[in-house]
């Protein structure tokens, strides 16, 4: 562990990890996760992020492709942290087909309770 004098908590020098210090953003990684994901599927048409300050350590991305069916239902797929893999936080997946993601936008079909509405949705790819 180091200390950083600079940063102070009541006046008190705070220890941090410095493995803490150097580890990615939520935002960084949901851009990395992205960039792999269009990477492997050149149909991806978008990918969004649904950020939340209930689980902030948490990457939630919903990723529109025409290479997907369309369900008719929004199924989030979960992964632990892959800290050796570069992605330190857990991250859910919404995969939608280009029709069920319209019906998400009308209100048709709703994303997982704590996601907000599609146009809260960050789009970072």
């Amino acid at each position: 562990m180091t200390t950083l004098p600079r940063r102070e908590k009541d006046g008190e020098p705070v220890v941090v990890s410095a493995i803490l210090l150097s580890m990615k953003s939520v935002f960084d990684v949901a851009e990395d996760l992205a960039r792999a994901h269009k990477n492997e599927d050149p149909e991806t048409q978008a990918v969004y992020l649904a950020e939340s300050a209930d689980t902030p350590a948490e990457v939630r991305l919903v990723e529109i492709s025409g290479s997907l069916g369309n369900s008719g239902e929004v199924l989030p797929f979960r992964f632990a942290p892959r800290a050796d893999l570069g992605v330190p936080y857990a991250s859910v997946v919404l995969l939608l087909g280009l029709d069920d993601w319209e019906r998400v936008k009308r209100g048709e079909l709703s994303l997982p309770a704590g996601w907000g509405q599609p146009q809260d949705l960050k789009k970072i790819a």
